[in-house]
């Protein structure tokens, strides 16, 4: 035990003493939460929009002071000729122009079916999609008036009975995007600083050439192997924790679910981030060459756990791959412990999920490190 507790103060020594390691370890993660956190969103707002209203009536300008006031449209142009609406979006200056007839307002009076035109730069298919949808509910919206207006002048009116929907939202009542972002940006930066430490360990051992003085030194491999990963893991624990911090302050973020239910998981993904950094250290001639397969899985992880893309809209083939993700089943873990409090009877699939990843992966990281250190 005393040998493995001087490996692991000779670990955390060479970790302070390597600037660019503190500076991944501790000024990464802190821009990453900070920036990331309202910098990557799946809401569209702000969109740059034209209106050409032809017929200037109550009806029209009620239209547009709906598109104005949505928060999701930024009315930057007004222009009445129609023919230049392909203009602004042939030079970008607005992602969606709207055209409203000269006799709109007259064919609603008639109750004669009537439409407004609405062009959109498709380039950006996500945000085109997106506008779209919010102009449909605007017109919806404003549909809906209509006829409650009239209702309230008609005979008829105690007779008809629209139906009003009564939402609740749960868990995330004021559908902050941040409260669902957050939680996957602290699970990759605890997957990245661990896998890139533990990757970079050995191979840094063996470039600066004390890795034979280990291999000659009275010590046994799993000595030399925990030594190496348990400084390791104390500070993806304290990633962990200092992410955890900064959701609770920065972004409002509290913990629902039960910390400690939070760290048993953590613990056990950790088997799986430490062995996989093991594997690629083992695996790794020069910290170069352990770097490049350590942003290869990391960026596999990333686009494939359901933290930047919802795995539910790739196809079929890419979820199915998605299953052998380790990331996937702890980024849910996280979200469901911070924002739903689920407990252990909600979770343990996920966490069996992980419990066979963890054992396989470190298995054949141990059984490379022992074959290179031999």
């Amino acid at each position: 035990m005393i040998k493995i507790l001087h490996i692991i103060k000779k670990e955390f020594i060479q970790i302070r003493r390597d600037r660019s390691m503190l500076g991944i370890l501790f000024v990464v993660p802190v821009v990453q939460l900070l920036l990331l956190g309202f910098v990557i969103s799946s809401e569209v707002r702000n969109i740059r929009t034209v209106i050409c209203d032809l017929d200037n009536s109550s009806a029209s300008r009620r239209i547009v002071e709906h598109i104005r006031q949505s928060g999701y449209f930024n009315v930057a142009y007004y222009d009445p000729r129609p023919g230049r609406m392909q203009a602004y979006l042939d030079r970008g200056r607005a992602a969606v122009a709207v055209v409203i007839p000269e006799d709109f307002n007259a064919r609603l009076q008639r109750g004669e079916r009537t439409a407004l035109q609405v062009l959109v730069d498709g380039q950006d298919s996500n945000t085109s999609t997106i506008a779209l949808g919010y102009i449909n509910g605007i017109l919806q919206r404003d549909l809906t008036d209509q006829i409650e207006a009239r209702l309230q002048t008609s005979e008829v009116a105690a007779e008809v009975h629209l139906v009003s929907p009564n939402l609740r939202v749960w868990y995330n009542e004021e559908l902050k995007n941040s409260d669902y972002m957050v939680p996957g940006i602290v699970v990759f930066l605890l997957t990245m600083v661990t896998t890139l430490v533990s990757a970079m360990g050995l191979v840094r051992e063996r470039e600066i050439g004390t890795m034979e003085q280990l291999l000659v030194a009275p010590i046994k491999k799993h000595e030399l192997l925990i030594g190496k990963l348990v400084p390791f893991a104390v500070l993806g624990l304290i990633e962990l924790a200092f992410g955890l911090t900064v959701a609770r302050i920065v972004y409002t973020i509290p913990l629902a679910g039960h910390l400690g239910l939070l760290i048993l998981f953590a613990l056990i993904y950790l088997f799986t981030t430490l062995g996989l950094g093991l594997f690629i250290s083992a695996s790794s001639a020069t910290q170069q060459q352990a770097m490049f397969l350590t942003l290869f899985f990391l960026m596999f992880f990333l686009l494939m756990s359901g933290f930047l893309f919802p795995i539910e809209n790739m196809p079929r083939v890419m979820q199915m791959i998605s299953l052998v993700n380790p990331m996937r089943y702890f980024v849910l873990v996280v979200r469901e412990l911070l924002i739903k409090g689920a407990g252990l009877h909600h979770l343990y699939t996920q966490g069996l999920a992980l419990l066979v990843f963890g054992a396989v992966i470190f298995s054949f990281a141990v059984l490379r490190f022992q074959s290179r250190v031999k």
